[in-house]
């Protein structure tokens, strides 16, 4: 069976992923979208720095132009970085980390890579999935690995929406009451440590038989991104921290010819819904998604539907904030709940069906993420009542607190002002017919 542990925002997730990563015994493999060259991205380089010291094998995928474009992916790294006394060089400029990480024994490879390469690998069937990405992907530079995934020892894996860096991982908590550059601003002027404005963001911690299914698509990525092999280590046994579940399954998505897993089951569960639906997600604006709610809640009027995504004035995307806002209308019309969390971006990628199962990953509910053409994502479906009250207790209860609820006075003027699909890679590939 298998253990899970939802964590929710920095000040629970990196004191715990610390820990395991102290802990590893043989080795340590991390996949990660953003690694930025800050205190926290920092503090976890030295960690693994350490244990590569130590002979644990470490291993790290992450994309290296795109956490140097940290700033046009609307992050803010460069500006939270001014406040911070301790940085004096550019965070998103992660080459010198990596060289330094390579310097101390750590295997470091780029996802930002030529998918329409050849990829000699003696494993066949990663030569098919190298082909069938190859046959798939329109551009290159519009795919990203955006998965989060840490794997240790095959008995502890991680994987939600949190990067390393100061705006996903910290020590100290922040004021949901607070507005986030504000808080930042006071801490600055203070003197005090983390004078950062912060993200509110999830990763689950796993143990159990999921985790091999786990490293194996890290295994998988990390030979096709052209990471030289090793051979797979039977797994430890996991040190029994989080509650057992009764089920995990793995949910993808890849740039290939199949069906996407993650759209599927998202429309699986709406329409199968029968006793309430909770999703939260900065990105809530794929027409699938859409629809298959509107369905589901005129098809059951008394279904309560909550929706939570970030306010205007924090979401990182004001394309995909003005295509997400552009549905409001038609959800208040049909009955659902529509929350914009306040104060500080909500990054979140989390949905509960039925009190009985939850999905946590790196998902955004958009067409970058659910389309054929579509980026690298990796998710957990569990089955579990135990859980999926946790995260409605947790997670839904407590951020309704903490956001604007929407009504019919609200969207005067609004929707003409908003367009479904506006942001720019989506817009590109409508344009190619890609879509």
């Amino acid at each position: 069976m298998n253990r899970a542990k939802l964590l929710v925002d920095g000040h629970r997730i990196l004191p715990e992923l610390l820990r395991d990563l102290r802990e590893a015994r043989r080795y340590i493999h991390v996949s990660i979208f953003l690694f930025f060259r800050d205190p926290i991205g920092e503090q976890i380089a030295q960690v693994l720095a350490e244990k590569a010291r130590e002979g644990v094998s470490v291993r790290v995928l992450i994309n290296v132009e795109k956490t140097d474009m940290g700033d046009p992916f609307s992050t803010a790294e460069k500006a939270m970085m001014k406040h911070d006394p301790n940085v004096h060089h550019n965070p998103t400029k992660v080459e010198p980390l990596c060289d330094w990480m390579r310097e101390q024994g750590i295997s470091v490879a780029d996802t930002n890579i030529d998918y329409d390469r050849v990829v000699h690998v003696p494993d066949a069937r990663l030569a098919s999935i190298a082909a069938q990405i190859r046959d798939t992907i329109e551009v290159d530079d519009l795919h990203v690995d955006h998965r989060k995934i840490v794997v240790i020892d095959g008995c502890v894996a991680y994987c939600g929406g949190a990067n390393f860096g100061a705006q996903y991982l910290y020590h100290l908590p922040f004021d949901p009451l607070r507005e986030a550059t504000e808080e930042g601003d006071e801490r600055k002027n203070a003197g005090l440590p983390e004078p950062w404005w912060k993200w509110h963001d999830s990763l689950t911690r796993f143990e159990g038989p999921i985790v091999q299914e786990m490293e194996e698509h890290f295994r998988a990525r990390w030979l096709l991104d052209g990471g030289a092999d090793y051979p797979r280590e039977t797994p430890l046994s996991p040190p029994g921290r989080g509650d057992w579940i009764v089920s995990a399954h793995l949910l993808l998505n890849e740039p290939d010819a199949k069906p996407n897993q993650v759209t599927e089951k998202y429309v699986e569960l709406i329409e199968s819904a029968r006793e309430s639906i909770f999703i939260e997600n900065p990105y809530l604006y794929h027409g699938a998604i859409v629809e298959a709610l509107l369905k589901a809640k005129r098809a059951r009027p008394s279904l309560p539907v909550v929706l939570m995504m970030p306010s205007a004035k924090q979401n990182d995307n004001s394309f995909a904030q003005d295509a997400q806002q552009h549905h409001y209308p038609e959800y208040l019309a049909a009955g659902i709940d529509v929350y914009e969390y306040q104060n500080h971006f909500n990054h979140l990628k989390l949905a509960v069906f039925d009190g009985r199962w939850s999905i946590h990953g790196s998902t955004n509910l958009n067409y970058r993420s659910l389309e054929p053409d579509k980026d690298f994502e990796l998710n957990v479906l569990v089955d579990d009542k135990g859980m999926a009250d946790f995260a409605l207790r947790e997670v839904r209860d407590v951020d309704i607190r903490y956001a604007k609820k929407f009504g019919p006075e609200d969207l005067r003027g609004f929707a003409g002002r908003r367009v479904r699909t506006r942001d720019p890679r989506t817009l590109f590939l409508l344009s190619r017919k890609v879509l």
